[in-house]
């Protein structure tokens, strides 16, 4: 037990005793000794020093359990470190403790301890107790991590508008403030507010222009996004690497290979070659889906640390470019590096086998998945498989497929078929089920058309002009002709990336 404290992470030690300490209240004992013999309750600095660098809020309880054992009363920064463990972790049962131990105790009136209970309870959810709590403190007490823990308390959960009176109440603002409220608008999306006050700030850091970026991003206005990196750069500010992550996905989204080679050599002449897994994953998924699978072996090669992220990104890259093989070959690799197989994985060796026609292999990763690694199938897997035996014209085996599959099929996946069915002549199979389609769906147009061309196909013309008829009678929107087959196979195909 002592050698516990001694050699593993405090925090971890500690949480595990007091999830324990319920069943066994000897452990309580032991731990109490450990400690002891520790050096760690000497003092109450000791403990302070302790809980300053614990992250859960169960094993702050235990130390502060262990203080008042001692006659020692925790002071204002046992209470705040403990606090603070409940801003990381959500526990509104301590949270709630905690604030109220500090009041009897007499730390009210502490900024630090009102500031780490207004965090807990917005981590918490409990937005009502974190109001409450600013309105009693008295106005001399707040600060502007106050005043900003309200603004970005608001907005993660999200009321931007509460966020923004609280950002316009403000008696004073720093850039943490500003940068509070500009990650609120960019998280809800709400881009024309939050160019305006990035335009209107008078001083920006790193963090500033990352959300304007990430905002951007994640609203698919990338071609903005890059626009506001090249502005940065220029300005002769650092980028973070959250910054870094967002543009090299921007670029991806765009397929634009040109600023990511742009961003790419950037990174190397700043970071002088190293990057974290993070930014290398992104970038080996960018040279993928950009086209330029000889750079992402390239940097995947050069990673000296690798993750489920960056084998999937890989092989999802392979699969992408004309190399089904290579991906395949990944995967053994994978497995002899000791990385688990997720389910990302797995679509995008199905979609390697669906590209290449390898319809053996196919078969035998999915049951792999199911049956070998315990991963439960997600509509991405069925589609590649149904993909994969149409394409290879094994459409009887397909319709088994889906009518097997332990979850309802979508249409989709339906409609796929019926293209199959049409391609591969057959004719009464493919009628069947694009008759079902019209039934799920009798208000997609694409589906009339795909029943249509089936009697096309195969000359039934009295048969093709009911239905162009059924479509006018029914008033239903045509839609475009080769959306057909074409948006059910993409809708899966688009999970490669």
């Amino acid at each position: 037990m002592a050698s516990g404290i001694l050699y593993a992470q405090p925090s971890s030690w500690l949480a595990a005793v007091a999830a324990a300490a319920t069943a066994e209240p000897a452990i309580l004992r032991r731990a109490h000794a450990a400690l002891l013999t520790s050096g760690h309750l000497w003092s109450r600095g000791s403990v302070n020093s302790l809980l300053r660098t614990t992250r859960i809020p169960t094993a702050c309880a235990l130390l502060l359990r262990f203080l008042l054992l001692h006659r020692l009363p925790p002071d204002h920064l046992s209470i705040s470190f403990s606090l603070h463990s409940c801003t990381r972790l959500p526990c509104h049962p301590i949270a709630s403790l905690l604030h109220s131990f500090a009041v009897r105790l007499g730390h009210a009136g502490d900024v630090y301890i009102v500031n780490a209970a207004v965090s807990a309870y917005f981590t918490a959810a409990d937005v009502a107790s974190a109001e409450r709590l600013f309105s009693d403190t008295s106005k001399d007490v707040a600060d502007v991590v106050t005043w900003t823990t309200m603004v970005a308390g608001h907005a993660r959960a999200g009321d931007v508008e509460r966020a923004r009176w609280f950002f316009d109440a403000m008696p004073e603002r720093n850039v943490v403030s500003w940068n509070a409220m500009l990650g609120a608008y960019a998280s809800a999306g709400m881009l024309s507010e939050a160019r305006k006050l990035f335009d209107g700030m008078h001083s920006r850091n790193a963090a500033t222009w990352s959300s304007m970026v990430t905002g951007l991003v994640q609203s698919d206005h990338c071609e903005e996004a890059l626009r506001v990196f090249s502005d940065m750069v220029a300005r002769g500010v650092v980028p973070n690497e959250s910054i870094l992550v967002s543009v090299i996905s921007a670029c991806a989204q765009l397929r634009s290979l040109e600023h990511g080679v742009w961003v790419h050599a950037y990174v190397k002449r700043e970071l002088h070659g190293s990057m974290s897994v993070i930014l290398a994953t992104a970038i080996v998924d960018m040279y993928g889906k950009c086209g330029c699978i000889h750079n992402a072996i390239r940097v995947f090669a050069a990673m000296p640390v690798r993750n489920i992220y960056s084998w999937n990104s890989m092989i999802t890259g392979l699969a992408m470019n004309g190399r089904e093989m290579q991906a395949l070959s990944l995967f053994w690799k994978m497995q002899m590096a000791g990385v688990q197989p997720n389910d990302i994985t797995f679509i995008g060796l199905l979609g390697a086998c669906s590209h290449s026609g390898l319809v053996d292999e196919g078969r035998w990763l999915f049951n792999r998945m199911v049956n070998d690694f315990g991963i439960q199938p997600v509509p991405e897997h069925y589609g590649l498989m149904v993909d994969l035996l149409g394409r290879a014209g094994l459409v009887k085996e397909a319709v088994d497929f889906v009518k097997n599959m332990p979850v309802e099929p979508h249409p989709g996946l339906w409609g796929a078929l019926a293209g199959a069915c049409n391609i591969h002549g057959e004719v009464e199979l493919g009628e069947e089920i694009a008759k079902k389609l019209i039934e799920l769906e009798p208000r997609h147009g694409s589906r009339y058309i795909l029943l249509s061309n089936i009697y096309g196909t195969s000359s039934r013309w009295e048969d093709m002009a009911t239905v162009r008829r059924l479509i006018k009678e029914r008033k239903v929107s045509k839609g475009t002709g080769n959306a057909v087959v074409g948006n059910d196979v993409r809708c899966m195909e688009s999970t490669l990336g």
